[in-house]
């Protein structure tokens, strides 16, 4: 069992953070999902395991967490509301607590509609604000969602994501939201995985101007993937815009080297912004973790540590 939370600990100290995304298979056969983490852990700092992805119906990410902890794996938990219940969520945390598992991310998800399962009802009980919300107070006071006292305190590290919009009428109440999750008790922001590196840094610039990034950790994402195909299936994500430049790019080079050299430029892109003090990969298929993190020159980083 992991006892420092080294997420935490590198995030706090000033360390630029490199974490990556396992998905969890749609089987219980475990093996390939340890494999690939040792593959991908050699190359980060943290490991998420993302809950459900794309809401097709997967091996419990807890599960996974714990079987990628008990390899010396830091994992992060996310915990999508979608689907899940307060009685669902408090029962994921107490499991977590009891593993010594520490790193939470909440989200809202996909619809079930695009999904393994598309006549399936969403639950969406509570809100993200409400959740993070619940937990911090979870962690800050051993009260459970109903207030019902717990002791000894779960020690939740409370992440959340965000959407860089900056459309004139959607951004103010872009920062109301993202204010609204960090006075709740989120302490790091993942952003949306995203090819519209401009949008990211007028959204990080208004961040910055409220003096948000000396409140909470901002992490950046990218969705690499390595062919045409990977192109296709991530234009079908709802809400996920990729700039017709970058489909351009792709449509007219080979697939496989463009995609990556547009993936590095995002990374490089994302670490000059002020305020990012992190990038988070988005892994789907074939997509190499180690050679993205030495082309983007992310290794460096995590031998500086």
């Amino acid at each position: 069992m992991i006892a420092v939370n080294k997420f935490q600990t590198l995030l706090n100290a000033g360390h630029f953070v490199v974490s990556a995304e396992l998905t969890p298979p749609r089987h219980y056969k475990i093996k390939p999902l340890i494999s690939k983490a040792e593959k991908i852990a050699a190359h980060v700092d943290v490991v998420h395991l993302n809950d459900n992805a794309l809401s097709q119906a997967r091996l419990s990410n807890v599960v996974a967490a714990h079987l990628i902890q008990q390899l010396g794996i830091e994992p992060v938990v996310q915990l999508t509301l979608r689907h899940k219940n307060r009685i669902a969520l408090q029962s994921d945390l107490l499991g977590l607590a009891a593993l010594g598992i520490r790193n939470v991310m909440i989200l809202g998800g996909y619809p079930c509609s695009i999904g393994s399962d598309p006549d399936a009802k969403e639950v969406n009980d509570i809100s993200a604000i409400e959740a993070i919300a619940a937990i911090h107070n979870f962690t800050t006071h051993g009260k459970m969602f109903n207030g019902d006292a717990i002791a000894p305190a779960p020690d939740f590290y409370i992440g959340t994501i965000a959407v860089p919009c900056t459309a004139p009428d959607k951004l103010e109440e872009s920062m109301a939201l993202l204010e609204a999750k960090i006075a709740r008790g989120a302490r790091y922001i993942q952003l949306q995985a995203t090819f519209d590196l401009a949008s990211m840094q007028q959204w990080m610039a208004e961040v910055v101007k409220r003096g948000l990034h000396k409140r909470v950790h901002f992490i950046g994402a990218v969705f690499p993937f390595s062919s045409w195909k990977g192109l296709e299936f991530l234009q079908k994500i709802p809400g996920f815009y990729i700039p017709n430049e970058v489909v351009e790019r792709i449509r007219n080079s080979d697939p496989k080297s463009e995609s990556l050299r547009v993936t590095i430029e995002l990374i490089q892109g994302m670490q000059a912004i002020e305020g990012i003090r992190g990038i988070h990969l988005r892994l789907m298929g074939s997509s190499n973790c180690a050679e993205i993190v030495e082309l983007a020159g992310l290794r460096q980083l995590a031998q500086c540590r």
